[in-house]
């Protein structure tokens, strides 16, 4: 058996396309040819001996020995990032480097608080944080492109290589103008709502759903948006009400305050997640910065 010729790209395609469960989706997520991905995996299936996936009318499927080597591609590909990563930050002279996803429902004075905590006993260390979707956390744990998440715990979001750890619950309130000072089922049952749209709140919007049935509210949704910001702007505007943790009440924009509904009282987790497949000393201790 020969040298391999397999390199990263070949490793980085193979996992799209598990991931996207199928070859056109992961030209699309990938953002290249099919042709291109569909060549890609022939080589690396050429190299290897044996096929990754399965491919027939209406069938696709991973085979067991690619199950193997599609977890060993993504140990392998999830430590190649850290290792640029930490290279790139050593030169500008950080003493380690943790990027952080973090949900817009996430962005509560508990996050801070841990960080300080964590920047107390690592003051070399930087920590990256960027907003992005719970689905989207997920995805980029397990190739190594963030090292933490935090994002909204819900049955829907499970994977065997990620692990979540509850940090906080809170309850879910009602965003309103700031001059509105109570609000009732029946004011729900009444009012328009500005809502997250389901492709990129989709863990959100279920569990409100379920929250939903029990008092047997159907809100009226006049407008969807992918951004936070956006969603507040229209309250304010008074295009309509939108759903909150109360928890975040201090992100909001000044002219807006979140209220409880009096017997309603959905909660919602979030929790820490982080990749089982690959996991270091120092992501420990930034988990340790957030008591359970």
């Amino acid at each position: 058996m020969g040298p391999t010729r397999i390199g990263i790209r070949h490793l980085r395609y193979t996992i799209a396309v598990a991931d996207a469960g199928g070859f056109r989706s992961a030209a699309e997520a990938l953002n290249i040819a099919q042709p291109a991905v569909s060549k890609t995996i022939q080589d690396t299936e050429k190299d290897l001996g044996f096929a990754i996936f399965l491919r027939s009318a209406g069938v696709f499927e991973i085979t067991d020995a690619g199950r193997v080597f599609l977890d060993d591609a993504r140990l392998t590909l999830a430590t190649f990032e850290r290792t640029i990563r930490a290279s790139r930050q050593n030169e500008l002279g950080a003493r380690g480097h943790i990027i952080v996803g973090y949900s817009a429902l996430a962005t509560s004075a508990q996050i801070s608080a841990g960080l300080d905590r964590f920047h107390k006993r690592y003051p070399g260390c930087q920590v990256e944080m960027h907003v992005m979707s719970t689905d989207a956390m997920m995805r980029n744990l397990k190739t190594g492109k963030i090292d933490i998440g935090f994002l909204l715990s819900h049955d829907s979001v499970q994977d065997p290589e990620v692990a979540q750890q509850p940090v906080w619950s809170t309850q879910i309130g009602v965003v309103v103008p700031r001059d509105v000072h109570a609000v009732t089922l029946d004011t729900l049952r009444g009012s328009d709502f500005v809502m997250g749209v389901r492709e990129n709140w989709r863990s959100f919007r279920a569990l409100l759903d379920a929250a939903f049935l029990a008092p047997g509210l159907t809100p009226h949704v006049v407008d969807e948006a992918w951004d936070v910001q956006v969603i507040f702007q229209r309250v304010a505007d008074g295009r309509g009400l939108t759903f909150y943790p109360i928890s975040a009440a201090d992100s909001l924009p000044a002219a807006l305050t979140i209220l409880p509904v009096p017997d309603w009282t959905p909660q919602l987790t979030i929790s820490m997640a982080w990749s089982r497949v690959v996991d270091t000393k120092l992501l420990q201790a930034f988990r340790d910065s957030f008591p359970k």
